[in-house]
Protein backbone atom coordinates (compact mmCIF):
# COMPACT_ATOMS: atom_id res chain seq x y z
CA UNK A 1 0.00 0.00 0.00
CA UNK A 2 1.63 3.74 -1.20
CA UNK A 3 1.61 5.82 2.08
CA UNK A 4 0.85 9.12 0.80
CA UNK A 5 1.55 10.73 3.81
CA UNK A 6 5.74 9.92 3.32
CA UNK A 7 5.74 11.27 0.05
CA UNK A 8 7.35 14.24 1.33
CA UNK A 9 10.60 12.01 1.11
CA UNK A 10 10.76 11.23 -2.64
CA UNK A 11 9.69 15.12 -3.09
CA UNK A 12 12.74 16.31 -0.88
CA UNK A 13 14.84 13.99 -3.43
CA UNK A 14 13.05 15.88 -5.93
CA UNK A 15 14.42 19.16 -5.04
CA UNK A 16 17.92 18.45 -4.48
CA UNK A 17 17.76 16.88 -8.23
CA UNK A 18 16.08 20.41 -8.72
CA UNK A 19 18.37 22.45 -7.16
CA UNK A 20 21.54 21.13 -8.67
CA UNK A 21 19.90 21.49 -12.01
CA UNK A 22 18.27 24.77 -11.78
CA UNK A 23 19.24 26.53 -8.89
CA UNK A 24 17.73 26.68 -4.96
CA UNK A 25 14.97 29.50 -6.16
CA UNK A 26 13.54 27.08 -8.38
CA UNK A 27 14.04 23.83 -5.83
CA UNK A 28 12.38 26.32 -3.11
CA UNK A 29 9.35 27.66 -5.25
CA UNK A 30 8.65 22.87 -5.81
CA UNK A 31 9.40 22.05 -2.49
CA UNK A 32 8.29 25.22 -0.11
CA UNK A 33 5.36 27.02 -2.56
CA UNK A 34 3.83 23.75 -3.54
CA UNK A 35 4.79 20.65 -2.06
CA UNK A 36 4.96 21.95 1.73
CA UNK A 37 1.80 24.15 0.91
CA UNK A 38 0.19 21.11 -0.62
CA UNK A 39 1.06 18.96 2.72
CA UNK A 40 -0.35 21.91 4.95
CA UNK A 41 -3.73 21.72 3.28
CA UNK A 42 -3.68 17.97 3.97
CA UNK A 43 -2.37 17.84 7.51
CA UNK A 44 -5.61 20.37 8.47
CA UNK A 45 -7.63 17.24 7.90
CA UNK A 46 -5.49 14.15 7.64
CA UNK A 47 -3.92 13.26 11.15
CA UNK A 48 -1.04 10.73 8.83
CA UNK A 49 -0.16 14.17 7.53
CA UNK A 50 -0.12 16.08 10.47
CA UNK A 51 2.25 13.28 12.00
CA UNK A 52 4.85 13.22 9.44
CA UNK A 53 4.50 17.38 8.84
CA UNK A 54 7.60 17.88 11.75
CA UNK A 55 9.99 15.35 9.42
CA UNK A 56 8.77 16.98 6.47
CA UNK A 57 9.94 20.45 8.21
CA UNK A 58 13.15 19.27 9.55
CA UNK A 59 14.27 18.04 5.90
CA UNK A 60 13.52 21.11 4.13
CA UNK A 61 15.64 22.68 6.67
CA UNK A 62 18.47 19.91 6.18
CA UNK A 63 18.48 20.97 2.29
CA UNK A 64 18.06 24.62 2.56
CA UNK A 65 19.99 27.29 4.41
CA UNK A 66 17.93 29.41 6.73
CA UNK A 67 18.90 32.09 5.12
CA UNK A 68 17.78 30.90 1.44
CA UNK A 69 14.41 29.71 3.53
CA UNK A 70 13.92 33.23 4.53
CA UNK A 71 14.62 34.92 1.75
CA UNK A 72 12.09 33.02 -0.68
CA UNK A 73 9.79 33.63 1.68
CA UNK A 74 9.87 37.00 2.09
CA UNK A 75 9.72 37.48 -1.99
CA UNK A 76 6.82 34.74 -2.44
CA UNK A 77 4.49 35.93 -4.53
CA UNK A 78 2.27 33.09 -5.52
CA UNK A 79 1.99 29.57 -4.64
CA UNK A 80 1.40 26.31 -6.32
CA UNK A 81 2.64 25.08 -9.34
CA UNK A 82 2.56 28.53 -11.55
CA UNK A 83 4.51 30.40 -8.63
CA UNK A 84 7.62 28.25 -9.71
CA UNK A 85 7.13 27.35 -13.40
CA UNK A 86 5.57 30.46 -14.56
CA UNK A 87 6.95 34.05 -15.09
CA UNK A 88 4.92 36.82 -14.34
CA UNK A 89 4.10 37.47 -17.97
CA UNK A 90 2.94 33.96 -18.24
CA UNK A 91 0.38 34.02 -15.47
CA UNK A 92 -0.87 37.51 -16.70
CA UNK A 93 -1.68 35.35 -20.53
CA UNK A 94 -3.22 32.48 -18.56
CA UNK A 95 -5.24 34.99 -16.30
CA UNK A 96 -6.46 37.00 -19.31
CA UNK A 97 -7.44 33.50 -20.85
CA UNK A 98 -9.59 32.65 -17.58
CA UNK A 99 -7.11 29.73 -16.98
CA UNK A 100 -6.56 30.67 -13.64
CA UNK A 101 -8.82 30.59 -10.85
CA UNK A 102 -9.20 33.45 -8.79
CA UNK A 103 -11.40 32.56 -5.61
CA UNK A 104 -10.95 35.27 -3.30
CA UNK A 105 -11.58 32.08 -0.51
CA UNK A 106 -8.52 30.41 -1.94
CA UNK A 107 -6.76 33.22 -2.01
CA UNK A 108 -7.04 34.18 2.09
CA UNK A 109 -6.55 30.25 2.82
CA UNK A 110 -3.14 31.25 0.75
CA UNK A 111 -1.93 33.54 2.53
CA UNK A 112 -2.90 31.62 6.11
CA UNK A 113 -0.96 28.91 4.89
CA UNK A 114 2.15 31.34 3.53
CA UNK A 115 2.30 32.39 7.07
CA UNK A 116 2.11 28.75 9.03
CA UNK A 117 4.82 27.27 6.44
CA UNK A 118 6.74 30.62 7.58
CA UNK A 119 6.31 29.83 11.60
CA UNK A 120 7.13 26.17 10.73
CA UNK A 121 10.63 27.10 8.88
CA UNK A 122 11.28 30.17 10.77
CA UNK A 123 10.02 30.00 13.79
Amino acid sequence: MIEFHKIWIEQCEAARGIQEELGTEKALGYLVGEKLVNFVRAAGSRPEFARELPNFVAEIKRIFDPWEIREYLENVRRIGPLGHVCTDEEVEVFRAAGAIDEDPVRGAEDVLIVERIKELLLG
